[in-house]
């Protein structure tokens, strides 16, 4: 889709109807990040993403049971101050964005759907993202890897912002993991293989944890890892997981509680923001592909950002 005029970008420009230019548009916004204790880092996992070819048009999957969101809370709501949101922990934002998809029938005009094809490299099966694999049904975002599956290319879902050119943000995604092994449940910042965020769940070995990622900055270089403690009841019932990408640091939280801050492979270019269920067999990482369908249930994402092409609108 073609690019918007600067003078459109500079209103405001809305991500249905185009995405803007960032040649001659107005610089980033700053922010003012919050005080932290950088902690220490350690070996990195793959990474396995690519900048997408998008659709907007879904076809339905069938409905999963999903509960509702437990106890364990989330993060305080962000304050509006003029143009921008004041996000606790992060600082100020001037764009927003929430789907909920309790209140949701279709899919989101300012998100669209990747039709990908990854090569498999070492893993032992390529992938493909298909629209077929992505629904809003029975009040979530399901994500689906089908089961039974035993020859590339293994299908499996992705979905990205159609804003290309988030720099900096705080998104906060409410999910219930399948229980079914064999499959990546991810959300992440992407620009390039050296120009990414992320937190990955493995649904094959949920027991380590949830896996928080700043990729190498340099081609063989190391990444900047660390996996944390996952809440026991994460495939009975909905659970956040915020990751803040910031100028100089991330910072990972889990149902509001920070777990983890990097600042050490921080992404410094703008890019999209992706939500993928995916598997390559690759006994190391995603195992599977799974035996029986494998469904990643978005209730909602939150997201505060900042662009490079548009500076924002006051509401």
């Amino acid at each position: 889709m073609p690019g918007k005029t600067d003078v459109y970008c500079g209103a405001g420009c809305q991500p249905a109807f185009g995405t803007c230019g960032r040649a001659e548009g107005p610089p980033a916004p700053s922010y003012s990040p919050a005080p932290f204790v950088p902690p220490p880092s350690s070996s990195p996992p793959p990474s396995t993403s690519t900048v997408p070819s998008t659709s907007t048009l879904p076809s339905p999957a069938p409905s999963t049971p999903v509960t509702p969101p437990s106890s364990g809370g989330g993060s305080p709501q962000p304050s509006q101050a003029g143009c921008v949101w004041i996000v606790d922990g992060a600082g100020t934002f001037t764009h927003q964005q929430v789907f909920d998809f309790s209140q949701l029938t279709s899919f989101p005009t300012e998100l669209a759907i990747s039709t990908d094809t990854i090569a498999a490299g070492p893993a032992p099966f390529s992938q493909l993202y298909q629209e077929g694999n992505v629904a809003v049904s029975g009040g979530t975002l399901q994500l689906k890897v089908p089961g039974g599956q035993n020859a590339s290319p293994i299908l499996g879902a992705e979905i990205a912002t159609t804003d290309k050119d988030i720099l900096y943000g705080s998104v906060r995604t409410t999910m219930q993991i399948s229980n079914v092994a064999g499959t990546v449940h991810s959300q992440f910042f992407y620009k390039g293989d050296n120009q990414e965020t992320d937190i990955e769940i493995l649904t094959a070995t949920l027991g380590q944890g949830a896996h928080y990622t700043n990729q190498r900055l340099v081609p063989g270089g190391q990444s900047t890892t660390a996996t944390k403690p996952m809440p026991e009841d994460a495939t009975a019932t909905m659970h956040e997981y915020r990751l803040d990408w910031l100028q100089g640091r991330t910072d990972f939280y889990l149902n509001g509680v920070l777990q983890q801050t990097f600042t050490e492979n921080v992404p410094n270019t703008a890019g999209a923001w992706l939500w993928n269920n995916w598997s390559n067999g690759d006994h190391s990482w995603s195992s599977g592909p799974p035996e029986q369908d494998n469904v990643m249930n978005v209730g909602k994402i939150e997201m505060y950002y900042n662009r490079t092409g548009s500076a924002g609108t006051c509401t």
